[in-house]
């Protein structure tokens, strides 16, 4: 976003708060000035729709924490290495805060990628392949010749017996292997998906002490690790 159009935007909302006379005109570009100082050149980031509020529940539906954290930011191609981020799992929004304190909802399609909690959020577009998930954020677990994907999605939903609304929480992983999408739900279901190198795989598994079900993320990132290392696809 241009400086003149930052400008204009603030005159815009600010026109109703002052008079007209040229006194407060002047109030109003001291304002926008103050303002393009403080944001400098990250006002980029700050524009775009204010973030709508959650209807009340007895958790939050973010990754993790409802505050922001700090994190790294590819946004239209420039790092921005600190701003404060967080992702609406329920919404599926990827939200900056201003130096105003305002919520601001980044456009997906200008997301590189963030580093968030160590881990890297992408916005993946769908596409013909077969088993292609929807478009959306995703946690980038794994990225090689094969990909894993990870889907968290928050859904509000009333408490069981009461008037109380609280959000509930469902992951899905994805691996992306010779132009296919496998949505994998299980230890065996992976290893079906590599299935020439299944035994090997499996002592693999057995010697690090992994568990499907006690980490997922560990599991697959490490076993299509290993996958590729053996199958020489790194």
């Amino acid at each position: 976003m241009t400086r003149n159009s930052l400008l204009f935007f603030f005159i815009l909302v600010c026109g109703q708060m002052f008079a007209q006379d040229v006194g407060d005109r002047q109030l109003i570009d001291v304002f926008v000035f103050k303002y393009l100082q403080m944001v400098g050149d990250q006002s980029a980031l700050y524009y775009g729709n204010e973030q709508d509020k959650h209807l009340r529940a007895s958790n939050h539906p973010y990754l993790k924490e409802e505050l922001y954290v700090k994190a790294r930011l590819s946004y239209c191609r420039i790092i921005y290495p600190e701003v404060l981020l967080r992702l609406d799992l329920s919404r599926d929004e990827l939200v900056v805060q201003a130096p105003d304190r305002r919520n601001i909802v980044l456009f997906p399609e200008n997301v590189d990628f963030a580093e968030l909690y160590n881990q890297q959020i992408i916005y993946f577009r769908t596409d013909s392949l077969p088993g292609c998930p929807s478009s959306g954020y995703y946690i980038l677990l794994h990225s090689g010749n094969c990909k894993v994907l990870e889907k968290k999605t928050a859904t509000l939903m009333l408490e069981n017996n009461s008037r109380n609304l609280s959000y509930t929480f469902s992951t899905r992983f994805y691996l992306y292997q010779d132009g296919i999408y496998y949505n994998i739900r299980t230890k065996n279901g992976l290893l079906k998906v590599l299935y020439p190198h299944k035994k090997e795989l499996k002592r693999f598994i057995s010697a690090n002490h992994l568990r499907f079900r006690r980490d997922a993320e560990e599991f697959l990132s490490l076993t299509i690790g290993e996958y590729e290392k053996i199958s020489g696809t790194q």
